[in-house]
C-alpha cells in the first residue's frame, strides 16, 4: 500500500510494480498528483554531495549523499516509462529538468503507465491509522473510503502525503504562533496523515521540524489563484528590504527568499513589508516567462489582487504610505536611512541585522512598497528514515514494513533547500525497492 499520489507516491508505485508487486495506491483528495499537479514541473538536485553540503549546510549529510547519488539514475528511469523532461541551463551547481509538456500531463502520463500493469488508484481514500502484528511490524492500513472506513492489509506501506504544511494547528507547533496565517502554494490535503498515524505507533520525528520551504506572497486582502502562485512569488526578496511591523529589520534577506519566508513567519502577524527601488523592480520584480512560469509584474498584479502596495518618490513618502496598512512609518523610515548608510559606506555587515551580501543601497526611484506574507510548499521535517527510506522508531531501530518518502520523511533539507521533486524521485524509488524486499521475504516469497 501506498498512501499518496503524488511525486513520490507514484514513483514508488511504480517501481513497485517494475520489481513484480501488487500495489494499492491510497489518494485523499479526489484526483492524483498532489503538490507535483500544481508546480512549474522544475525536478531539480545538487550536481555533488559537496554542492549539497554548501547549499544546505544543515540537512542530513548521510540523507544528503543518497539523494544526490541517485538523482540522475531516476532521470533516466523516469525517462523509461516515456515521460519526457528537457534538460535547462543552469548554474553550475545544480542540475535543473522541466517536466514537458506540464506537470498534470506528466502525472496522467505517470498513472497510465501505472494502471495498465494492473494497479488500482482509490481516490477520495484517506490513511488514517496503521495496522500493526503483535510484533510492531505494519501490515496495512486504516482507511477512510467513500465506502466508508476499511482495514487494508499489505505487505508493507510506504507513506507519501506530502507533509503537514496544510495543517494549521501543527504548523503553528512547529513553526510559531502566528504560523496558522501562512497561505498554502501546494496541496492542500496534506495535512500531516502520515506523521500523526507513524508517531502513534512509536515513529520517531526527523530534524528540521521548525523548517519549511516557501516563499513570500502578497499578503491578503490579496487571494492567490491555486494554479498561479508562482507569479505572485517574491523572489527578488534578497534584492529588497524587509521589515516588521515595528519598522525593524529581522532577517539578512540575501539568504533568499526562501530562507526569508521563515523568518517573516516568526514576526508578529506573519506579517512583512518588502521595500525596494526601481533598479530592483525592473531588473528583478518584472519577470520573464520561462521554466514552466508565465511571465509577470510580480507588484503591480499582486496591488491588483488586492494586497496592500504603495509607489512614492521618496522613502519618506512611502514611509506614511504603510502606515495605514499598520506599520511604524517613522521606525521604518530610520530602519531604511540605516540600512542606505550602511550600504553606500560598504559594512552592511556590521549592521545590528547584517546585510552580507547583494547590500546595495536603495537609491532609484520610485521606490516600492509591498506588504508580504509567508506561503509554504512543503515541509523539511517529518518522519525521520534512513538511507532506504526505512521509518525509524524513536530508538533507532526500523519500524518492520514501514516506509516514507517525499515531504513525508524529513530532515533531508533543514532552513534551506535544494529541490523538492528530487525528494519523491530518489526516496520514492528506494522506498519501492526495500518495500518490496521486505514484503517478498516477510511473506516467504509470496507476492503480497
Amino acid at each position: 500500500i501506498i498512501a499518496g499520489a503524488g511525486m513520490a507516491g507514484l514513483v514508488a508505485a511504480l517501481r513497485a510494480q517494475e520489481l513484480g508487486a501488487r500495489v494499492l495506491l491510497l489518494e485523499k483528495a479526489s484526483s492524483p498528483g498532489g503538490s507535483l499537479a500544481l508546480s512549474g514541473g522544475t525536478l531539480w538536485c545538487a550536481r555533488t554531495h559537496d554542492d549539497l553540503r554548501r547549499m544546505v549546510p544543515r540537512g542530513d549529510p548521510e540523507l544528503g549523499r543518497t539523494l544526490v547519488a541517485g538523482f540522475m539514475p531516476g532521470v533516466e528511469w523516469l525517462r523509461g516509462f516515456g515521460l519526457e523532461l528537457e534538460l535547462l541551463p543552469s548554474e553550475p551547481y545544480r542540475t535543473v529538468f522541466l517536466m514537458k509538456p506540464n506537470p498534470p500531463e506528466f502525472v496522467a502520463r505517470a498513472l497510465a503507465s501505472f494502471r495498465r500493469k494492473g494497479g488500482e488508484l482509490l481516490l477520495d481514500a484517506a490513511a488514517l491509522e496503521l495496522v500493526c502484528s503483535d510484533g510492531g511490524a505494519v501490515a496495512g492500513v486504516v482507511a477512510s473510503t467513500p465506502s466508508g472506513r476499511r482495514r487494508l492489509q499489505a505487505g508493507a506501506v510506504v507513506l507519501a502525503t506530502g507533509g503537514f504544511q496544510a495543517n494549521p494547528e501543527m504548523r503553528s507547533r512547529y513553526f510559531g504562533p502566528w504560523a496558522d496565517r501562512l497561505i498554502v502554494r501546494s496541496n492542500p490535503y496534506s495535512t500531516g496523515d502520515a506523521w500523526i498515524m507513524a508517531t502513534a505507533a512509536g515513529a520517531a520525528s526527523s530534524a528540521a521540524m521548525a523548517s519549511y520551504y516557501g516563499h513570500l506572497m502578497p499578503a491578503p486582502p490579496a487571494v492567490v489563484p491555486v494554479h498561479d502562485f508562482i507569479a505572485y512569488t517574491q523572489y527578488h526578496s534578497d534584492h529588497g528590504i524587509l521589515m516588521n511591523l515595528r519598522g525593524e529589520r529581522f532577517t539578512d534577506e540575501s539568504h533568499g527568499d526562501e530562507v526569508n519566508s521563515q523568518a517573516v513567519a516568526r514576526q508578529p502577524e506573519a506579517l512583512a513589508v518588502l521595500i525596494y527601488d526601481d533598479t530592483v523592480y525592473r531588473r528583478h520584480a518584472v519577470r520573464k516567462a520561462g521554466a514552466g512560469a508565465r511571465a509577470s509584474d510580480t507588484f503591480y498584479e499582486s496591488k491588483t489582487l488586492g494586497a496592500p502596495a504603495a509607489v512614492a518618490r521618496t522613502l519618506e513618502a512611502l514611509a506614511g504610505e504603510i502606515e495605514p496598512w499598520g506599520f511604524y512609518g517613522r521606525g521604518a523610515l530610520a530602519t531604511l536611512h540605516e540600512y542606505n548608510e550602511a550600504a553606500r559606506k560598504g559594512v552592511a555587515a556590521h549592521l545590528r541585522v547584517p546585510r552580507r551580501e547583494k547590500a546595495d543601497a536603495l537609491t532609484a526611484p520610485p521606490y516600492y512598497a509591498l506588504a508580504v506574507t509567508p506561503g509554504i510548499t512543503f515541509t523539511l521535517g517529518g518522519l525521520r528514515i534512513n538511507s532506504d527510506a526505512q521509518v525509524l522508531a524513536r530508538a533507532g531501530r526500523p519500524v518492520p514494513g514501514l516506509y516514507a518518502a517525499g515531504a513525508d520523511a524529513g530532515g533531508i533539507h533543514n532552513e534551506r533547500y535544494a529541490g523538492g521533486l528530487c525528494l519523491g524521485l530518489v526516496f520514492g524509488r528506494r522506498a519501492a525497492e526495500h518495500a518490496v524486499a521486505y514484503a517478498l521475504g516477510s511473506s516467504g516469497g509470496r507476492e503480497r
